[in-house]
């Protein structure tokens, strides 16, 4: 909620009778104002708790919550150093190995939350949503793409492989449901990061448009698979993908899917 201050360490009784003093209300409870009091919320003059002005007694308590995350920041950068001396004694190694269904699905979404700037996924199977506070791109597998996609997606008729990139500071590799590996920065990393963008350049927007859906359907009609596939790929049902395929002949003027590709070609589909 917008006016919630349980980020500041008050409780929603502290809120509560803080904002009550604020509007001049009388607040009976002597031990949450004591907790006023001694947090610097308010203070007794005359026999009477008044508020102390939120623009200095929030400020200072804001100030204060900073000054605690940037130790914490700094905590976790020590520990992070340490946890690497650990992995790579006594042989050097970038990965570290999650086992087990329920520690992939956790790591999954710790990364997802823990990204500064953005995170980049590649989605082959279906996968819960999860509250993001960065800027997110995916791409999805055909198969995969959920029936409210977020803005910020793109399909591909195949991924080579499940992947969640954590602004470029490390990488989740999902190798089976139970099992998957996090790479740290390395040339490995970097090659992961340019395989995403080479595929966003190449994948088409998650909700198509009438041109986006030939780009896709002509760049199934080219994989070479068969009616079967592009209709499991598009999600429909065999007659109507053997419809689509047989109305963008039709509108290409081909009578093969060889001629249907040239002309694609030449029409830049």
């Amino acid at each position: 909620m917008k006016d919630d201050l349980s980020v500041l360490g008050l409780t929603p009784a502290e809120q509560s009778a803080y904002r009550a003093l604020v509007g001049r209300e009388p607040v009976a409870a002597d031990d949450v104002l004591a907790a006023l009091v001694e947090k610097g919320l308010a203070t007794l003059i005359g026999g009477r708790h008044v508020a102390v002005a939120p623009d200095i007694a929030l400020e200072v308590l804001l100030a204060n919550r900073e000054r605690s995350l940037r130790e914490a920041r700094e905590h976790i950068s020590a520990l992070k150093v340490a946890y690497r001396n650990h992995l790579t004694r006594p042989t050097p190694t970038l990965l570290e190995y999650v086992g087990g269904a329920a520690a992939v699905r956790q790591r999954i979404v710790q990364i997802q939350q823990a990204a500064r700037s953005e995170v980049r996924r590649l989605i082959r199977s279906p996968q819960p949503p999860v509250e993001l506070l960065a800027q997110c791109r995916t791409i999805y597998e055909a198969a995969a793409v959920p029936a409210d996609p977020p803005a910020d997606a793109r399909v591909v008729p195949v991924l080579p492989l499940e992947l969640y990139l954590l602004d470029d500071r490390l990488a989740l590799v999902l190798l089976e449901e139970d099992r998957a590996v996090i790479l740290q920065p390395c040339g490995l990393l970097d090659a992961y990061k340019q395989l995403f963008e080479r595929l966003w350049e190449r994948s088409l927007p998650a909700v198509p448009d009438e041109q986006a859906e030939a780009r896709l359907l002509t760049s199934l009609l080219l994989s070479g698979l068969s009616d079967q596939a592009i209709a499991k790929e598009l999600g429909v049902s065999p007659r109507t993908a053997q419809r689509k395929l047989a109305a963008m002949l039709q509108d290409l003027g081909a009578h093969t899917r060889f001629q249907a590709g040239v002309q694609a070609a030449m029409r830049d589909l």
